[in-house]
């Protein structure tokens, strides 16, 4: 009897092990963490991140760190004491497995301070050739060495604690930097400030409708921002009077920048009887949220940077002229791909919509003499890049006073070409304040 019921245990347990299931398929891991600096003063921020997969739940803990833990992936964290700190991380996987490791991050005592700039005007410019005084506020770490770097500045860089700067050129955005170190045990801080060198900018980037229509350096929808409107009246007569958007292209090589605007003009014809019909338009007054309000009787100053085809420099490649016009038209927008008086009030929120024509503000012949009188004697682009700037102060046109304001003006360009390809740059419209 007892056989028997041996044997029926053994194939009772044959029985069992043949019905359970095959051991769970092996998941792929791969444990795997760090910090963004391994050195780190108390009050800067250090960032851990899990690059582990196949993790079904975490835990780092950060000694006298804030926060103390988490479970997230990715974790920014500030230390509040000085010393070495012991960060763990343990790591849960979707089998059931764990895995945990450390990383010791040291931490120095605070080395901070703020940067301060005297001779700015009121908007934070350093206005051409006015000499700026650097110089460290609130200072925390007894740094004794300082390296300061002035993008487009004289000097460009200078390692005194107060240092003073000039700017000559216009930059919209100047990324002042001061790298602090202290000797005793190695800490250092990076401080940046950001200013205008020149006049304050009104042309800007547009964050809402991520665009760049004047430095050409970002954005789509090129041919919604910027339009163009000419003709080709004698090398192409199967392309009437009209707007050519094809024409425009973002290309690689800017005015100091990467980007600009290509405009063939490569099929274009001219002769001065045809004027001023052969002449190309070039504007952007329908990029609104872009585009500035100018105020009556405050001063500006417009430029705009040129250079035409080398290869076809010997043929007519010439600025026109240059203007400044203000005008917000009653129809639809096709920039804002809605009609204007709603989407108006969705640019401007509490600004009522008020249609009204078109503006002009300010207007130069850019050539040197009428083309009618003399074809050869207007002033000609160049294979390298030239900058027309002009000031001028807004008129109390349309019954205005000083301190109203146009709304929605823009910069018109008017461009002649003979089988030429015209590069545009650096177009800005800037307040000067006096």
């Amino acid at each position: 009897m007892k056989k028997i019921l041996s044997l029926l245990t053994v194939c009772g347990l044959f029985s069992l092990a043949a019905c359970q299931p095959d051991d769970a398929e092996t998941i792929e891991k791969d444990f795997d963490f760090g910090a963004s600096v391994t050195t780190v003063n108390v009050g800067e921020t250090v960032t851990f991140t899990d690059y582990s997969i196949n993790v079904q739940s975490r835990k780092w803990t950060f000694p006298d760190g804030e926060p103390a833990t988490s479970s997230e992936p990715v974790v920014d964290v500030v230390f509040t004491t000085q010393g070495t700190k012991d960060v763990t991380l343990t790591v849960t996987y979707s089998d059931g497995t764990e895995d945990k490791g450390n990383i010791s991050i040291t931490v120095l005592n605070p080395l901070t301070a703020e940067i301060q700039a005297d001779g700015l005007t009121p908007k934070g410019c350093a206005k051409k050739g006015q000499e700026i005084t650097f110089s460290l506020d609130g200072v925390v770490g007894s740094p004794d060495s300082y390296e300061w770097t002035f993008p487009g500045g004289t000097p460009a860089t200078s390692s005194e604690a107060s240092p003073k700067v000039v700017w000559i050129d216009q930059i919209n955005d100047v990324e002042v930097t001061c790298k602090l170190t202290r000797s005793s045990d190695g800490a250092t801080a990076t401080l940046t400030k950001h200013i205008i060198a020149g006049n304050y900018p009104m042309l800007v980037f547009d964050e809402e409708y991520n665009v760049d229509v004047f430095g050409f350096e970002v954005g789509e929808n090129l041919d919604k921002a910027w339009y163009n409107w000419g003709n080709f009246p004698v090398n192409d007569p199967s392309m009437a009077a009209g707007e050519y958007p094809d024409l425009m292209t973002v290309v690689d090589g800017g005015f100091n920048s990467d980007k600009c605007l290509r405009f063939d003009l490569s099929k274009g014809a001219f002769n001065a009887s045809q004027m001023p019909d052969c002449t190309w338009i070039l504007g952007h007054r329908k990029n609104w949220s872009n585009n500035p309000w100018l105020t009556v009787g405050q001063k500006y100053e417009v430029s705009i940077s040129f250079k035409a085809d080398v290869d076809n420099i010997a043929k007519i490649a010439a600025c026109h002229w240059l203007k400044v016009n203000a005008w917000v038209l009653d129809e639809e927008d096709p920039l804002r791909g809605l009609n204007s008086k709603v989407e108006w009030s969705n640019v401007f929120d509490g600004d009522p919509f008020e249609a009204n024509a078109e503006v002009e503000l300010f207007s130069q012949d850019v050539w040197l003499a009428h083309i009618k009188e003399d074809p050869n004697a207007f002033d000609l682009l160049e294979p390298d890049w030239k900058t027309y700037t002009y000031e001028f102060t807004v008129p109390d046109t349309l019954g205005k006073s000083d301190g109203e304001v146009f709304k929605n003006c823009y910069v018109l360009t008017g461009l002649v070409s003979i089988g030429a390809v015209i590069w545009i740059d650096n177009v800005q419209i800037n307040l000067i304040e006096e």
